[in-house]
């Protein structure tokens, strides 16, 4: 979670001699997608994974790089030429938000990273950014704008009823798919399916019609779900972000947490 307030850009003074220069022509292949960050080379240069329910990404256009490291939105500059050869500056601004350790500690590892790069290899729709060794250290997949309906969605966060959005090894069980006025998934142990209308950014979800069966692990699992039903009941407003989606109450309370499902976990 993010706190405290966030202040300008921080617009280090460093010397001219290690600024890049950012006229130099830029591949557009690199520049034809925002790229989000998959994993990233720890000290050992093993690729690592991102803390769950964290985002970092980039994007390249005409030499100016910028996106999110995770807490703080950063920028800098690069070159690059056809041969994939890839250069980002040191110099690199950010805003200066302070945020939990583990994702502090990311983000700079992150930030770290971007000025070891030397080249770059494209396929399909992934990005590696290596290093001069020719190793892998920083791994992106192409991003896609999620939009509600036609998403596989996965909980990662449910509304406990007692005013907290809670997540545990389970919830992840929990998906819905919103498509032609049904929206249906499994709501931990049972299959449920329910009607849904949208009006802008408003949306509101019927009764919930589930199968009956009684699922004892994981613990708690039927908790989960009768929370789970009873959110989707006081739905009012829906929100949509980099592959996540925030269902809301009347009130603007958070009831369900959505991001969305990876393809390799889809049963």
């Amino acid at each position: 979670m993010k706190i405290l307030t966030p202040t300008l850009l921080l617009a280090a003074a460093i010397s001219a001699s290690s600024v890049i220069d950012a006229a130099m022509p830029a591949n557009k292949s690199l520049e034809s997608s925002e790229w989000q960050l998959e994993g990233y080379a720890d000290a050992s240069c093993k690729m690592q994974q991102l803390l769950p329910e964290s985002s970092i990404h980039a994007i390249f256009t005409d030499g100016k790089l910028h996106g999110s490291g995770g807490c703080n939105q950063y920028s800098g500059e690069y070159r690059s030429t056809p041969e994939n050869k890839l250069s980002i500056s040191d110099r690199i601004a950010s805003t200066m938000m302070a945020c939990v350790p583990p994702v502090s500690q990311q983000e700079q590892r992150y930030l770290s990273l971007l000025p070891k790069v030397t080249h770059y290899q494209l396929k399909d729709d992934a990005l590696l950014l290596m290093n001069a060794e020719n190793l892998p250290i920083l791994h992106f997949v192409a991003h896609q704008t999620a939009t509600l309906e036609n998403t596989q969605w996965q909980a990662s966060g449910i509304n406990n009823g007692k005013g907290g959005v809670v997540a545990s090894l389970a919830t992840h069980l929990t998906t819905a798919r919103f498509e032609e006025g049904r929206v249906s998934g499994n709501a931990g142990c049972n299959n449920f399916s329910a009607s849904y209308t949208i009006s802008g950014n408003n949306l509101t979800i019927g009764a919930a019609m589930t199968t009956r069966k009684l699922c004892a692990e994981p613990a708690g699992i039927m908790d989960q779900e009768q929370q789970f039903l009873h959110a989707l009941k006081k739905t009012h407003t829906y929100k949509l972000g980099r592959d996540r989606l925030q269902l809301r109450d009347e009130k603007g309370s958070l009831l369900v947490r959505f991001a969305v499902q990876n393809a390799n976990d889809v049963k």
